[in-house]
């Protein structure tokens, strides 16, 4: 009865009385811009800053992409990764992911997206007919291009192995950013948007179908495909991703693939349990499908097929 409550309304932090100042760039979900009433001590003019994002809703079907985009971020977390804060609230009786707004007050941004279209062969119809490794290596020759490139490396590799982990559908070139402060450092931005991941659209009988069925499950996660945070409309396979990552960053790799080996598998169920969002069928999937897809991370890392 308390999580129906909850999801209600009745219990989520309200932030109704929070200024408007704009709406969020182009996307596929709803976002606004708030201006938090009052800045938190200690904190400049800019901290005031956050955005708003609305899970989408769909003709058929769920989506719990506001409650996804909490858990992610918590994973990432746990995997001591840069992570965007999340955090679940109501305004006007509407819920949704208040993410804390992270690029900096005084200086600027860059989607990735537009930084990898100044290449004339980004969108080459040459690379668009590559398919499977072909095409993720395609990618990084272009990626390696960049006068930055040794600066955001490690982060974006992390980036790739923490995506198959949690299975994001969309991270295209658009869904990760350059940092530009003022005093002219650039940095690679904690990541966000990771909400359409951790099957955000299977309603509860969907997730008992995959729960209770071992094979359907296993198939599920082997046919896992990845976005690489490179290509918009082309997916791949997620064991060939990791498998020219070991070979072509292979420092990087290793890095990311330790701390997914000692991920804190109990803390992170224990946030599942206590976490009031959630059907109890909810939480029995997320704690299943992480400590699945972890699994296969590992041997597919090792060159093995199946768990």
């Amino acid at each position: 009865m308390f999580i129906e409550y909850f999801l209600r309304g009745d219990y989520l932090k309200d932030i109704s009385n929070w200024g408007f100042y704009g709406y969020g760039v182009d996307s596929t979900l709803e976002k606004i811009e708030l201006l938090a009433p009052e800045r938190m001590p200690n904190e400049s003019e800019g901290h005031r800053r956050y955005i708003l994002k609305y899970p989408r809703v769909f003709e058929v079907g769920v989506s719990w992409e506001d409650i996804t985009e909490l858990i992610a971020s918590q994973i990432g977390k746990l995997l001591k990764l840069k992570m965007m804060d999340v955090e679940i609230v109501q305004r006007d009786s509407r819920r949704g992911a208040l993410l804390k707004n992270f690029v900096p007050y005084r200086g600027q941004f860059l989607e990735g997206g537009s930084i990898l279209s100044e290449f004339e062969e980004y969108e080459s119809t040459k690379l668009l007919e590559l398919k499977n490794e072909h095409l993720i290596n395609a990618g990084f020759d272009i990626i390696e291009r960049l006068e930055y490139w040794q600066i955001i490396k490690k982060e974006f590799i992390a980036m790739n192995f923490f995506d198959i982990l949690i299975g994001n559908q969309d991270r295209h070139p658009f869904n990760w950013m350059m940092l530009y402060n003022e005093d002219s450092n650039k940095s690679f931005s904690p990541i966000y948007d990771n909400g359409a991941s951790l099957g955000f659209r299977f309603d509860d009988n969907q997730l008992n179908t995959y729960i209770s069925n071992e094979t359907q499950l296993h198939r599920y996660i082997r046919n896992t495909k990845v976005k690489v945070g490179l290509f918009e409309y082309k997916q791949v396979k997620a064991k060939d991703l990791i498998n020219v990552l070991k070979n072509r960053y292979i420092d990087e790799s290793e890095l990311i693939i330790a701390q997914i080996e000692n991920f804190n598998i109990v803390r992170y169920e224990e946030y599942i349990n206590r976490n009031v969002y959630l059907s109890e069928k909810q939480k029995e999937w997320l704690k299943l499908i992480i400590s699945i897809r972890r699994q296969y991370i590992l041997k597919w890392y090792e060159g093995e097929e199946k768990i």
